[in-house]
């Protein structure tokens, strides 16, 4: 769902504002008004910023800034970031100025929330541009994705790989964008992204980790378990989201294929339900580490870390490590019974 914009009948905008919780639409919204109002002048000289979240940022300064004459640009830009707090403390101000607003500047205003019902909102919309980046709803996001590689990456997607890029990486549009693009290179001439291309480039970098995990896990390996999921959660920022469903993800797969295994799939059925092609001897190992049994018994307690990190019992970094200890502490029980 793109950002909706509400216009003035103005050809050339005084205020613009950008609202909304959704932060990658935002960023969007924002550098799109950036190049329509200064073209190709110079940042440095046509742009200021302002942190709106400062309690001690006056008034005075961000409009004597728009007032200011602009220096080799047809206009000055003067953006307030963060500017919820700043438009509860100036608001009778700001409506004063958006009565006689500078024919030299144009006014941006960066906030979570704009309520409809101000004054200040209605003379912003009756002048100005006013932008809503609402959340998307994780059904929609399939659709975005498909609408986003056509129109920013130039490539189709495939609404399979859509719907799986959207498993892997989640909801938050910044990092699916991101994924897009490597997809779009990946693809290159091809212009179309498909099933497999997610598998290879997405799924095939977060599955290694996941597999590390559960190998060191496996092992009865604790330290290495918990050295490799704090590099997860240092350097992936999807971690806090998507760990535990991920981790979840992988085991119900090993599960099915432990099922299979045990009802006589080939080894190459195995290793592409596991999504580990070219890899047989790896396959083997992991399908002989875990019962089906053990691998339920995980599951029951990756559902009881989901719940307390959903409920505020435990943050979800707390909830993985102890789930790796449990596990670990599992494995080195069983090789001690034989």
């Amino acid at each position: 769902m793109p950002a909706a914009k509400e216009k003035s009948s103005s050809a050339k905008p005084v205020v613009h504002v950008v609202c909304g919780p959704e932060v990658f639409l935002k960023q969007e919204a924002i550098q799109d008004i950036i190049r329509r109002v200064l073209g190709n002048a110079d940042r440095a000289l046509s742009l200021s910023e302002y942190d709106g979240a400062s309690a001690g940022l006056p008034l005075a300064d961000v409009l004597d800034d728009a007032r200011t004459l602009p220096f080799l640009a047809e206009k000055r830009l003067v953006m307030v970031r963060d500017a919820d707090s700043f438009i509860t403390r100036y608001r009778s101000e700001l409506e004063e100025y958006l009565e006689n607003p500078s024919p030299n500047g144009v006014l941006l205003l960066e906030c979570k929330s704009f309520p409809a019902t101000t004054r200040l909102y209605k003379r912003a919309q009756a002048i100005g541009e006013i932008i809503k980046c609402e959340a998307i709803k994780p059904r929609t996001v399939p659709g975005w994705l498909a609408d986003r590689a056509k129109k920013s990456h130039g490539v189709q997607i495939d609404p399979r790989a859509a719907t799986l890029l959207q498993d892997l990486v989640g909801n938050e549009l910044g990092l699916l964008d991101a994924e897009l693009e490597k997809l779009a290179l990946f693809v290159g001439d091809r212009k179309r992204v498909a099933v497999a291309d997610v598998e290879a480039l997405v799924g095939q970098h977060r599955e290694e980790k996941v597999w590390d995990i559960l190998s060191a896990v496996a092992a009865g390996d604790q330290a290495r378990a918990i050295g490799l999921w704090e590099e997860v959660w240092q350097t992936d920022r999807a971690a806090p989201g998507r760990a535990i469903a991920g981790i979840a993800f992988t085991v119900r797969r090993l599960l099915t294929a432990k099922r299979a295994q045990q009802a006589g799939a080939p080894i190459s059925e195995l290793a592409r339900m596991l999504m580990r092609w070219n890899d047989e001897a790896g396959v083997r190992s992991e399908l002989a580490a875990f019962s089906p049994q053990r691998l339920e018994r995980m599951l029951c307690s990756l559902l009881k870390a989901d719940v307390a990190a959903k409920s505020g019992g435990a943050s979800v970094q707390s909830s993985i490590e102890a789930f790796i200890i449990e596990g670990c502490c599992s494995r080195r029980q069983e090789k001690a019974t034989g």
